[in-house]
């Protein structure tokens, strides 16, 4: 078995790319949780406007709502860059149902990639500390001589 030695700058190195991993993971897994959170917003609003059809206050965005009425059970889901697809409420649900588990499995592979770099960086940081703390017992016994 060959034996390999690091020096603390590429340990530093190795914590620094890890760190930037643990960054991204982070990111991804806010994106992936706004998703899932808009997913749950379509769903419960197609739930509520399948038991009743009516009026209601759309949000436009930037504190901006409309109010419109609801007459129909089918929705516009888009497909493409401009295209839009008719689907009745039932099955948009059930789409949405099925892209909540897939988003929800998503973010649960990233938070276990999330809790392995967690764990290397504390691996790497733990080793760093331990070269420093030995450098500067090697620097108190030489100045003391």
């Amino acid at each position: 078995m060959t034996e390999h030695h690091l020096t603390e700058q590429q340990l530093i190195q190795m914590a620094q790319q890890e760190e930037k991993q643990l960054n991204n993971r982070q990111q991804t897994l806010i994106k992936i949780t706004e998703v899932i959170k808009e997913t749950n917003g379509a769903m419960e609003a197609l739930k509520e406007i399948k038991k009743q059809k009516g009026t209601y206050l759309v949000k436009l965005g930037a504190g901006i709502f409309i109010e419109s009425e609801i007459k129909t059970n089918i929705c516009k889901k888009s497909f493409a860059e401009d295209g839009y697809i008719d689907e009745n409420i039932e099955e948009t649900i059930k789409m949405l149902e099925k892209r909540k588990e897939d988003l929800e499995k998503q973010a649960q592979k990233v938070n276990n990639d999330l809790i392995k770099v967690e764990q290397r960086l504390s691996q790497i940081v733990s080793i760093i500390q331990q070269l420093q703390n030995e450098k500067r017992k090697n620097f108190s016994k030489a100045t003391k001589q």
